[in-house]
């Protein structure tokens, strides 16, 4: 083992984005339960309230054990104000945080969803010789665009001070270096993964009757839901016992049953809003045909709930999702905002349910092989325990993309 390396046992973890049943809460879960299967300690940390002077121990929203600690960072979005609360927190903060890091043995720790409280941890990091790893989630880099001035200097610190950087995909490291430069020779991909254990879906039925295509998301812009209506409108009379399902809550929602109305799909489109995990497993059990159409997506991990039960898909060609399913074989991948395409392949595997069940069986195939948790995890740890080589696809891509940038930025 070389200098840089170490045995990790004892993780510090955080994650400002884990309430509710999202994307970002699930993959943060799952990957807890999956250190904690390869023997590792993991230890919660969360960002308490101003004015809470103490470090607290208690519970989480899922009833597990968690510290929580005053990290100020910005206050009220005021420079001065900001200054003034420093002078008095940050003292007691690094305290309180080295005497965790000591009490709990800490000797990795690892931030999820980008957040400028964690250049507390990244300077404890430091101090106590501890690696702080950074897990970018997609709509963590995104605000850094519409962030202030002071907001972008502290993630710009955090990135800078962290030891690596961990993106969901390939797609979503070279975001990151897009918007990260100096961070480029940190940065790495680890693919989400999938915890088995947890895909049983409730005996409930689902509240359809009839075959049914599902898609499954939050709504807001970036996820399609407009494009998804346009294309069933230019099936749905082809296929008339068919619904249309969606899933999800989100700012968008009233704005896509106006548009379903307007469409004049209204009695073939049904809006479910939220509903817990193992019942949404129950939706994708039953569906004829899941389709993401997403505009944007750091990974994507409807893919692979879809590929656990064998479904057909057509998906969009963005993002994480073509490192997932290969086009015409695991799923067809149209472009974004294409309601035309869409509705071509929708038409084609509705039409063929043989050519349909190839695809689910070679989708769950290739989740088996390479998107299981339980082989995911071991890439975490060896990033951890300083053992993380550069292969194609991993840190090589993200120094490739700097490598460019660099070049063309000096032929200008």
């Amino acid at each position: 083992m070389s200098a840089t390396e170490r045995t990790v046992t004892n993780i510090l973890m955080t994650c400002p984005e884990d309430r509710g049943t999202g994307g970002v809460q699930q993959v943060f879960r799952d990957l807890i339960r999956a250190l904690e299967q390869e023997h590792r300690d993991v230890h919660l940390l969360y960002q308490a309230a101003l004015p809470s002077l103490r470090l607290v121990r208690g519970t989480n929203v899922w009833g597990r054990e968690a510290f929580s600690c005053a990290m100020p960072t910005l206050v009220r979005n005021s420079v001065l104000l900001s200054f003034l609360v420093g002078l008095v927190y940050w003292p007691l903060t690094l305290f309180h945080l080295i005497r965790l890091f000591r009490r709990k043995r800490i000797d990795a720790v690892n931030c999820h969803y980008l957040a400028e409280y964690f250049i507390h941890l990244v300077i404890v990091g430091r101090l106590m010789r501890v690696p702080v790893v950074i897990s970018v989630h997609g709509a963590d880099v995104d605000r850094y665009a519409k962030a202030s001035r002071t907001q972008r200097l502290l993630l710009r610190l955090v990135m800078r001070g962290a030891d690596r950087i961990v993106a969901c995909s390939d797609a979503m490291a070279r975001q990151t270096l897009g918007v990260f430069p100096a961070a480029g020779g940190k940065i790495t991909h680890v693919h989400n993964g999938l915890d088995l254990a947890r895909t049983s879906a409730t005996d409930e039925a689902p509240a359809v009757a009839g075959p049914f295509v599902l898609t499954v998301c939050r709504q807001v812009e970036k996820k399609g839901i407009d494009t998804l209506l346009r294309a069933f409108t230019l099936i749905e009379g082809e296929f008339p016992d068919v619904t249309l399902v969606v899933i999800g809550d989100g700012p968008m929602l009233e704005r896509n049953q106006i548009l379903t109305r307007s469409l004049d799909i209204e009695g073939r489109v049904a809006f479910l809003g939220d509903m817990r995990h193992d019942r949404v497993l129950s939706y994708f059990a039953q569906c004829t045909l899941l389709v993401v159409p997403s505009r944007a997506e750091p990974f994507g991990l409807v893919v692979l709930e879809g590929a656990y039960y064998k479904k057909a898909m057509v998906c969009t060609r963005v993002g994480g999702i073509p490192e997932i399913v290969a086009d015409s074989d695991s799923a067809y991948l149209v472009e974004p905002d294409d309601p035309a395409a869409m509705a071509a392949k929708m038409r084609v595997l509705l039409r063929d349910r043989e050519l349909a069940g190839r695809f689910g069986a070679r989708a769950h195939q290739t989740l088996i092989e390479r998107f299981r948790w339980k082989d995911r995890v071991r890439d975490y740890i060896a990033i951890y325990e300083g053992r993380y080589r550069d292969t194609a696809g991993d840190v090589g891509v993200a120094r490739e993309a700097s490598r460019d940038s660099v070049r063309a930025a000096s032929s200008r």
